[in-house]
């Protein structure tokens, strides 16, 4: 039962004494995990080992021994702590209890410390608004004393006229009487003020007959500068007033001298107005008359401002009543002399620096804005200028003296009157940005006259002296179907009309990039300027030139071209070397492309244009041609397939015939002559097929032809020979396979009927026979030429047929 209460009790033992003693058990033989089974085995692992039993039971025991004295000793050493522990919380209730009364007794002391503090507070405020107020008590019955003292001297001040105490005095009491603003419910401060107020009535009158008198008379001293200070220190406009006056007797010679009326002062002497200015305050500075005012008048600058602004007005008047009279050359005269004389003013007169930035001078084109209303007649005179240059220049063309010519150069060059233009447009710009005062607004005005000479040369310097190629045509009674068919003898241009040509060519093209280089030069300074307009113009004059050369070059070819429709390709039974026509067209292109290559020598990009405008045309009218042809045998259609190609291999090389330098002709010039002349191949090789079946013509045409219509296909019928009465069976056959509709050519649809209203419009007593005539002749002539020749060209046509019927009936 012991034992059971001791383990009972141990197990009742806190944590804290349970890990105490886990501390304590320090010995290997103590440890709390220990396993006294494996500890005896460790110890005695052998039977042998067995003879140290006694000696480790001695150990043990002595070691038993050792916890038992310090067990004993710890429970001796402790058997107190509780009455420590309850002396020690008993000593510590004391101390707090004295603490509370200490912080007690604080407290209290706290309290009247603080009403002290609030008692000390609200007398020493007391104390500064005593203060404050003696202070301004003192203060005001001292103003009061020198405004007592002041106006009492300021009144016997003016009446001995002792204007140094009053220059002195007078800003220092009126400074004081600004204090009693407040006061002036009070009658010893209200009868100072209206004392003062008289005061300074009488010196103001006083003042400015004095001051006017000391000029009048010279009698000039330190005196009058006093005058002065005191002129400024009083109230009102006293010290504009005279300012005023002063200038005005100062300026009152140059008025009279210089009046708007005056043959004098015309604008070819207004030098002489700004000489007499300058000697004008050159006296007034050299003799003393300059250091009378005080320095912050600056009456120097005041009397010239007023000089600028009278000058400025009678210019305008005077220049308003004599407008007729005016010319931009006395404009500029009068404006250069005025912009010289404005640069000494601001030289003499700088302006001050504000904000640690330069102002704007006030001298800066105070008189020269003033011209800026009449310079309409600088942009007028510039105007007939350029126009009597350009119809100058048009006369010297067509008279031949500046009129190029081949033996001065071996290729086309622009006109030297090209060149005097943009020289004489760079001077009129730079003329305007002289004469105005804000160059950015004449400029404006300055570019549409500049335009309006850009499109003036080109009109009259370089379109009008463009050569046109005419024909003449075949009497009148020649039939109207051979009329339609052109077949006219076209006019050549001569070696000089062609040199001529080119050089208008060039001239345009160098026209053209001049005229985007000063675009850009403008649009620095004006953003949005625009003459872009003026530089396609110069630009269209080449293309012009250009279809011109071609026209020229191409009427070499047409006859050769015309007799293709004229062989009997029916009764062609063999294949032979190229017909007479291919040669006939690639001589006279070899006779007349190196020609115009060396008159583009500098302007090889015009010459590759040139080229690629000849080639396809002829390439096209190749193909009008086979059109014309009717009955083609099968050796024709092989004849003429041959002749295509060669036709085609000497135009791939056109760009370099009898050329030195060989080179590869543009990519965009193959794919033209190949689009044209490969369809001509197809068209061939079309009339080549054979008619036995419907369907299998069609599908051999479809293929062969894939974007052909149906107006197109009656031409390839009618060149195959096929009856009238047959084509409406293929074409039915074709619209089927096709999905094509059949209708004329759009536009030669549009310009037939057009033609057609234009003569039934007329109401002209044409006969039925004629307009019958008339009309197949219009049909044919759009069934043959305008599939295979532009629009413009066919519109000519008809309006050349119009004209002739016209004349006939």
């Amino acid at each position: 039962m012991k034992k059971a209460a001791e383990n009972e009790a141990v197990e009742n033992l806190s944590e804290n004494v349970m890990s105490e003693i886990k501390e304590m058990c320090r010995t290997e033989y103590c440890r709390p995990d220990l396993s006294l089974i494996a500890q005896i085995n460790e110890l005695f692992p052998t039977e042998q080992s067995l003879t140290q039993l006694d000696a480790v039971i001695s150990a043990v025991e002595g070691e038993i021994g050792e916890l038992d004295n310090e067990l004993a000793y710890l429970v001796e050493s402790n058997a107190n702590v509780s009455e420590r522990a309850e002396d020690a919380l008993k000593q510590a209730q004391e101390a707090m209890a004295e603490l509370e009364k200490s912080i007690g007794s604080i407290r209290e002391r706290t309290k009247s410390s603080d009403e002290i503090v609030r008692e000390m507070t609200r007398d020493i405020k007391q104390l500064d608004v005593a203060k404050r107020n003696l202070t301004a008590s003192i203060t005001t019955l001292h103003h009061l004393h020198i405004l007592l003292t002041g106006v009492e001297s300021l009144s016997s001040w003016v009446e001995r006229k002792d204007y140094s105490s009053i220059s002195r005095q007078l800003p220092a009491i009126l400074n004081v009487l600004q204090l009693f603003d407040g006061y002036k419910e009070s009658e010893q401060i209200a009868n100072l003020s209206m004392k003062l107020d008289r005061l300074k009535t009488s010196l103001t009158i006083q003042l400015a007959s004095d001051l006017k008198s000391a000029f009048q008379t010279g009698q000039l001293s330190e005196r009058v500068t006093d005058m002065c200070r005191v002129a400024a220190a009083l109230e009102g406009n006293v010290k504009e007033n005279f300012c005023g006056w002063f200038i005005e007797q100062q300026l009152t010679e140059y008025v009279v001298i210089y009046a708007d009326n005056e043959e004098g002062a015309w604008l070819d002497k207004v030098d002489d107005r700004y000489k007499w200015y300058v000697r004008k305050l050159t006296d007034f500075e050299r003799a003393g008359l300059a250091k009378i005012f005080p320095n912050d008048w600056q009456m120097g600058r005041r009397l010239t401002s007023e000089f600028c602004r009278i000058t400025r007005d009678i210019l305008y008047r005077m220049m308003t009543r004599r407008r007729q009279d005016l010319d931009w050359k006395l404009l500029g005269h009068a404006i250069q002399h005025t912009k010289m004389f404005e640069a000494l003013l601001m030289k003499r007169f700088p302006a001050a620096a504000q904000n640690d930035q330069q102002t704007k001078n006030e001298f800066e084109k105070s008189i020269w804005s003033v011209f800026d209303g009449f310079l309409d007649v600088f942009i007028c005179a510039q105007e007939k200028t350029l126009n009597e240059f350009i119809e100058s220049c048009a006369a010297k063309l067509r008279s031949g003296e500046e009129r190029p010519s081949r033996e001065a150069s071996t290729h086309a060059v622009p006109f030297p009157s090209s060149a005097d233009m943009f020289l004489l447009l760079k001077k009129v710009i730079s003329e305007s940005s002289k004469l105005s005062s804000e160059p950015d607004a004449l400029i404006r005005d300055v570019i549409g006259v500049v335009r309006g000479c850009l499109r003036g040369y080109s009109a009259s310097c370089l379109t009008a002296f463009l050569p046109t190629l005419g024909g003449t045509q075949q009497s009148v009674g020649a039939n109207l179907f051979s009329l339609m068919r052109e077949e006219i003898t076209y006019v050549r241009l001569t070696p000089d009309q062609q040199f001529l040509v080119c050089c208008i060519l060039a001239t345009a093209d160098w026209c053209a990039e001049t005229s985007i280089q000063l675009q850009e030069k403008l649009a620095q300074r004006i953003p949005g300027v625009e003459i872009s307009q003026e530089t396609e113009t110069f630009y269209s004059i080449t293309s012009a030139s250009l279809t011109v050369l071609v026209q020229d070059v191409e009427s070499t070819c047409d006859a050769a071209l015309q007799s293709i429709s004229k062989v009997n390709w029916a009764a062609v039974d063999s294949v032979g070397d190229e017909s007479p026509f291919i040669a006939a067209m690639r001589s006279h292109l070899r006779q007349a492309v190196p020609t115009v290559r060396d008159m583009l020598a500098d302007r090889r990009k015009y010459f590759a244009h040139f080229c690629l405008k000849l080639a396809t045309q002829l390439a096209h009218k190749f193909v009008g041609a086979l059109f014309r042809c009717r009955n083609i045998s099968t050796h024709g259609a092989e004849q003429l397939l041959l002749d295509t190609h060669s036709l085609k291999t000497f135009l791939l090389g056109v760009p370099s015939i009898d050329s030195v330098i060989s080179s590869k002709p543009p990519t965009a010039y193959v794919t033209s002559v190949n689009a044209a002349l490969t369809k001509a191949e197809m068209i061939l090789k079309v009339v080549m097929c054979s008619l036995d079946t419907v369907d299998d013509f069609v599908e051999q045409y479809i293929k062969l032809l894939p974007t052909s219509d149906v107006s197109e296909m009656q031409k390839v019928l009618e060149m195959k020979g096929v009856k009238r009465q047959d084509h409406a069976a293929i074409l039915h056959q074709f619209r089927q396979k096709s999905g094509a509709n059949l209708v004329e050519n759009p536009t030669s649809s549009t310009v037939v009927s057009s033609l057609t209203s234009r003569i039934v419009g007329n109401a002209l007593p044409v006969s039925s026979g004629a307009m019958s005539e008339a009309f197949n002749a219009v049909v044919s002539m759009a069934a043959d030429g305008l599939s295979d020749q532009t629009v413009t060209s066919s519109i000519d046509k008809l309006k050349r047929f119009e004209q002739l019927v016209k004349r006939k009936l």
